[in-house]
């Protein structure tokens, strides 16, 4: 019995002493996330028609090709029909960040509904709360851990409801501070600028630049998504300019300067991932904006959507695609196209034992 403790004691002290000698490598992966941009569409003809009812119509036989009415509903449809089109549409991409413009109330609750597998950040523009259309930021638990969020008006009195001077409408920016499941810190910015003031348009670029440059050194990457109502290219391209530093910001309220003001402040801009993008990797259409027009009409076709990355970060766009959202045998789920990319927001390291 004593002799056996003793083996039994000697043999531990060996496993002790293999033990200490083990040593621990680590391998570098990527941290990669799909993200999504959308402007859905304001709910422009609102009925008071429920999911279960628009759920319980859908015609469940598949139909033969020849019953088929290849793109001949091209006109806008009440939300009410489009929003199961919107979520499947969303769902099937599966992004982990998505961020909406336009969406009124009914819409952003509809899809928290239809969608459970996400949760979302916004308020209303009109009032901080429910009123007006929403930047919302959709984001899926599981994948992104949200730590704060915030949001401002795109106006010099940026606290408060308020819309610039000349502007068609009061517009919003909100931001999320998240952290992937990998550990990557990074905020999100989810924005819709004016459609009528070149302008106010500037001033919101002026603003989200600066912004942008403190979160990159308060918190990590950033991304940035939004409707611009400014072009990468021709007339009324001044926003866009500003925002990827071809001109330079305009004169901003002093004290939110004041307040997000970093060593970046002078030198941040943000890069347009698609121009970053392999170019076999670039994919589906180039217009993000397309109308509620028939599939050959083009008069109105541009590039007012992005999604875009903090120049003082390690952001890489991997994929980057235009999706479509009218569909040979249904209609226009919205006037713009999803915009949809894979960015790998850094790395990180996973630890074993030899």
């Amino acid at each position: 019995m004593f002799s056996s403790l003793i083996i039994c004691g000697l043999a531990a002290l060996e496993l002790v002493a293999a033990a200490s000698t083990k040593k621990t490598s680590s391998t570098t992966y990527a941290d990669v996330i799909r993200v999504q941009s959308w402007n859905l569409r304001y709910d422009s003809m609102s009925d008071s028609i429920y999911y279960p009812q628009t759920a319980s119509g859908l015609n469940a036989t598949v139909p033969y090709t020849s019953e088929v009415s290849w793109y001949s509903s091209y006109t806008e449809k009440a939300w009410s029909t489009r929003r199961i089109g919107v979520a499947s549409t969303i769902q099937f991409m599966n992004p982990g960040v998505l961020c909406m413009q336009e969406a009124l109330n009914r819409q952003v609750v509809d899809l928290a509904g239809m969608m459970p597998e996400y949760k979302w950040i916004g308020v209303g523009r009109d009032d901080g709360n429910t009123s007006g259309e929403y930047s919302t930021i959709f984001y899926r638990p599981e994948l992104v851990t949200l730590h704060s969020w915030d949001y401002f008006w795109l106006s010099p009195t940026y606290t408060v409801p308020s819309k610039y001077t000349g502007a068609g409408s009061i517009r919003i920016a909100t931001v999320g501070r998240f952290t992937s499941a990998n550990g990557t810190k990074f905020s999100a910015i989810c924005t819709h600028w004016d459609d009528q003031s070149e302008d106010a348009r500037q001033y919101a670029a002026s603003m989200i630049r600066y912004r942008g440059a403190y979160e990159t050194k308060k918190w990590g990457e950033v991304l940035l998504f939004g409707d611009f109502n400014s072009p990468s290219s021709g007339s009324d391209d001044g926003g866009y300019n500003i925002i990827t530093g071809a001109e330079d910001m305009v004169s901003v309220n002093a004290t939110f300067l004041a307040e997000y003001k970093s060593s970046l402040s002078d030198t941040f801009v943000m890069e347009d991932l698609l121009k970053y993008t392999p170019p076999q990797n670039r994919s589906g259409n180039h217009a993000t904006f397309q109308g509620f027009v028939k599939v050959t009409d083009t008069s109105d076709l541009k590039r007012i959507d992005f999604i875009m990355g903090g120049s003082n970060s390690t952001i890489t766009p991997l994929r980057y695609r235009v999706e479509e959202m009218f569909f040979d045998n249904g209609y226009h789920q919205s006037d713009h196209r999803p915009v949809i990319a894979d960015v790998q927001l850094g790395t990180y390291k996973v630890s074993k034992s030899k």
